[in-house]
Order: C-alpha cells, then sequence, then structure tokens
C-alpha cells in the first residue's frame, strides 16, 4: 500500500478554509506573534517607524470574549444527565479524558473548539486490548480506558461517506513529540496519520532514511465497534455540508483584527502628537559640510527640512488631532458591531464600547439576551446530539449493546435559555392568581416553577410531584381573590394578604 499516497488526501473544502481555520484560531488564542503577521505596514511608513509600532501594539482580545461569553450562556443552564447511569457510562463520564477531565469539563472545552472552528471532531477510543475483560474492575485493574479527544478541523485531513451519508472512514493527523525519557528523548515532533475505518485502524508515521523521507505502518488494529468513532460537532447547530461548518467568529475574528490595526494606527498618532517632528530650514547646508553633516543624521529621526530662504523659523510639527478622533469613533463602531453581531451587546455599553466593564444595566442585558436565545439553543441541541453520540459510544466499547436502544439519550441540554429567574416565576405566579388565570395555566407556571427551585430533583419525587399538579388549580387549592372595588364599604387594601408591594 502506498502510504505516502493515503496520506495527502485533503477532503473538497480542506484547502480553500485550512489558511481561515488558523486565523481563527490564532486570534482566539492571541499571544505577541499574532501581531507581526496581522498588524499592517500603513503607506510611508519606514522599516523602523514598522517596527517600534509592532512591539508597542496591544488588544483587547474580543473575539475570545465573545466565544468565552457564549460559552458561559450556555453551560449557565442545566445540562441533565441520566441519574444512574450503567457502571461503563459513569465511569466515561468521571474520566472522559486521559488526563482525568470530566465529562462536564470535555464538553465546555469542546463548545469553545467549535465556536472557534465552526466544526469540530469528537473521537472515542479505548486502551483496553482486544480479547480483555471489559468489566469496570478489569478495566482499573488493567488501568484500561474508553477516552475521548478533540481533532480540530485543521487536522482532520479527509473522510468518505457512503450513499446514505454514513461515515466510512477518516483521515486524522496526529503529531506526536518524542519526550519519553528526558536523557535519551530528542524532544523532536513526529509526524503520524491515523485511519478510521469501520472495521480497522491504522497508523502511519513519517520516518526519515539520510535525506530520503519514508511512511511507514507503524502500527494497526481492529474496531470492535462497527463503526467509524468519530462525531462532528458544529458551532451553529448541523450545517449542510459534510466537510465543515461556519465558525461563531467568521466575522468578528477580522473585525477584531481591524479593531488591533486602528489601535496601532491611534498609537502612532499618540507617539507624534507626545513627541512633535522638528522642522528646520535647509539654506547654506551643503554638502560636505559639518551642519549639512548633522542634518542628515537628524533626519534619520524624523527631523524635516524645509526651504527657508523667506526667513522661516523652525517649528515643530504634530498630526492632525481629528486623524485620531475619527479613528476613535470607528473603533467604537466596529466594537459595537461585534458584540452585536452574535446578541450579546449587553455586555457593553456605549460608554465603555472598548473597555471590556460589564456595567450595562440589567433591562438592557435582558432584552439583549432574549436576541441570544435562539443562538443558545442551536448550540444545545448540537452539544445534547454530540453528548448523546458519546455516551452511545462508551457503551459500545464496554461491549454493553443492549443498553444502547434507538431512543438512548442520557442527556439532557436545556431547550431554551430564558433570563427569568426563581424571583420572577414566583411574581408570575402571584400574578396569575391575581387575575384568576385559567387552571392549566397555573399548572404550567408551577411546573417551570419546580424546574427552577429544584434544578436537581430526582425522578421518583418528580413523578410525585407532577401528580400533585394534576390537582392543583381546583377550588379548594388556591386561595380566594378578593372582589375588585369596595365591599361593605371597606377598601381591599384593608386585607394585608392582598395589598399591593
Amino acid at each position: 500500500m502506498k502510504y505516502h499516497e493515503a496520506i495527502k488526501r485533503r477532503h473538497p473544502e480542506y484547502d480553500d478554509l485550512i489558511k481561515h481555520w488558523k486565523f481563527l484560531e490564532a486570534t482566539y488564542n492571541g499571544g505577541r506573534k499574532w501581531f507581526g503577521d496581522n498588524i499592517f505596514r500603513y503607506h510611508k511608513e519606514g522599516n523602523k517607524e514598522f517596527k517600534d509600532r509592532l512591539e508597542r501594539a496591544y488588544r483587547f482580545n474580543h473575539t475570545r470574549e465573545i466565544v468565552n461569553l457564549v460559552n458561559k450562556y450556555v453551560f449557565r443552564g442545566e445540562v441533565k444527565r441520566q441519574e444512574e447511569p450503567p457502571q461503563a457510562l459513569g465511569e466515561f463520564w468521571k474520566r472522559t479524558t486521559r488526563d482525568g477531565q470530566t465529562i462536564q469539563q470535555f464538553m465546555r472545552q469542546a463548545d469553545i473548539k467549535a465556536s472557534t472552528f465552526g466544526r469540530i471532531w469528537l473521537i472515542v477510543d479505548s486502551t483496553l486490548k482486544e480479547g480483555d475483560a471489559v468489566s469496570i474492575a478489569d478495566q482499573k485493574k488493567q488501568g484500561g480506558q474508553v477516552y475521548a479527544y478533540i481533532v480540530p478541523p485543521t487536522h482532520m485531513l479527509d473522510m468518505g461517506y457512503g450513499e446514505d451519508g454514513e461515515l466510512l472512514w477518516v483521515l486524522i493527523y496526529e503529531p506526536v513529540r518524542d519526550d519519553d525519557d528526558p536523557f535519551n528523548s530528542s524532544g523532536c515532533i513526529r509526524k503520524r496519520w491515523r485511519v478510521w475505518t469501520k472495521t480497522e485502524w491504522f497508523l502511519i508515521e513519517e520516518k526519515a532514511s539520510g535525506t530520503k523521507i519514508e511512511h511507514a505502518l507503524h502500527s494497526t488494529g481492529v474496531n470492535r465497534l462497527g463503526i467509524v468513532p468519530a462525531i462532528p460537532l458544529d458551532a451553529l447547530g448541523n450545517h449542510e455540508s459534510q466537510y465543515s461548518s461556519p465558525a461563531l467568529i467568521n466575522d468578528v475574528a477580522y473585525l477584531d483584527r481591524a479593531v488591533a490595526n486602528y489601535l496601532s494606527n491611534l498609537d502612532a498618532i499618540i507617539q507624534d502628537q507626545t513627541f512633535s517632528q522638528l522642522a528646520i530650514p535647509a539654506q547654506n547646508l551643503m554638502p560636505g559640510d559639518d551642519d549639512y553633516k548633522k542634518v542628515v543624521a537628524m533626519g534619520t529621526k524624523r527631523v524635516f527640512v524645509f526651504d527657508g530662504e523667506n526667513g522661516g523659523q523652525p517649528f515643530f510639527l504634530s498630526p492632525d488631532v481629528k486623524q485620531a478622533n475619527l479613528i476613535i469613533q470607528v473603533i467604537s463602531k466596529i466594537i459595537n458591531e461585534i458584540y452585536h453581531s452574535v446578541g450579546v451587546a449587553g455586555e457593553r455599553t456605549k460608554e465603555d464600547n472598548s473597555q471590556g466593564i460589564d456595567n450595562s444595566s440589567g433591562v438592557a442585558k435582558a432584552y439583549d439576551f432574549e436576541r441570544v436565545n435562539s443562538l443558545l439553543a442551536a448550540k444545545s441541541r448540537s452539544l445534547e446530539q454530540a453528548e448523546n453520540e458519546l455516551a452511545r459510544l462508551a457503551l459500545l466499547y464496554a461491549g454493553l449493546d443492549a443498553e444502547v436502544s434507538d431512543d438512548f439519550q442520557p442527556v439532557k441540554y436545556p431547550e431554551s435559555y430564558d433570563v427569568r429567574g426563581l424571583m420572577d416565576e414566583f411574581s408570575i405566579c402571584e400574578r396569575l392568581v391575581l387575575m384568576s388565570a385559567p387552571k392549566t395555566v397555573l399548572r404550567e407556571q408551577m411546573r417551570t416553577l419546580v424546574d427552577k427551585l429544584f434544578p436537581q430533583l430526582k425522578a421518583d419525587l418528580r413523578e410525585e410531584i407532577e401528580k400533585e399538579l394534576e390537582t392543583f388549580g381546583a377550588d379548594d387549592a388556591l386561595p380566594t381573590t378578593p372582589p375588585l372595588g369596595k365591599s361593605e364599604g371597606k377598601e381591599n387594601s384593608t386585607n394585608p394578604q392582598w395589598v399591593a408591594k
């Protein structure tokens, strides 16, 4: 088999998007190297001026702020997982990754990566050897584990689909560092590629033989699941493309780069405004004179020479302050658009758009959050689908095929992210009673109140509450609403139970 030909495969959208993916990742991560790649030289700028401006460059990472804000909102809602899952699934949830992350930590990290790249892949693998016992006790004794890890789209090189849309195989780039031994390891990065099929997996490694590069089969094994253990996770819900999906920060990252460049230009104006440039007459300065040499030396330090034939005097030049005001206005507008584009503008006010201070009013946040509710619901559905598939694969690795039915869904993410708090629900209940709302409306409101009052309610207790709710709203189950207006010459406000607060 020509392994070097197999690892060169790329899916149809890979070459078009690889540069974009790397830019999104770099913009989210930030760091000083980012400025060297993304701060642009403006016209008529010298090498020294540009180098100095790069060293002074700074930015507030709005891209990371957007991703982390949305991630915080998504996981603010309760994720309900099966209370008494199969033991193998419970162990997988407690230790989902090789380094010991729980399923909650893993899914939060997966959501951040999905928001950054658009579509990532979750791979489930096992350290159990074929033929080993699969009980939990044996797993712990052998050190075996079913685990998951994230593959970004930059490393998911190619994949194949069947006529029914089922995943047939995937090609993954898996670089590994040679660092097992502090004395004998080289510390170099070894290039590896893994191919998963429905029945087998292959690990291909690049080896250097003199000046020749060869690719050889490192190891292979049986995939006993019968399916490719790769799960796509989209940032904005399932996308029609089989190969990629738009990222949450598709536009945000480029707007963020524009802000950083404008801030750098503003910094240059401030520097020139603070340290004005000297302009002196050039009369009587002939080449070869000492004064001429001094002028040339000063000229390298941004000193300008002009024709002083009519008695011009030396003076200092400063840029027009209107240029700085224009840049400040543009920066404020762009930052405002960044947060409005994903519906989290409530985290900023018009006065502090560029300062990153969360002092906007609660009302503004509530209205803005309604706009992002649909986005959060779409992300929630995508995360729920992916995590349920993770649980399914974990049970298949443990040999518990009987536990995996067609309607197997041990995880439930929130369907809506409303901004009403517990006290808001109490207030709504009180007003519904005052206006003698229909019994069905009262029951539904009480269900919402119970969910927020007892988010970790056990299944048996919830069933008991549901039975009691069936009788809630009967005539003898609610306080009597006092008649409106006056009764027997007395106002209703004399009854302390109904005094308006």
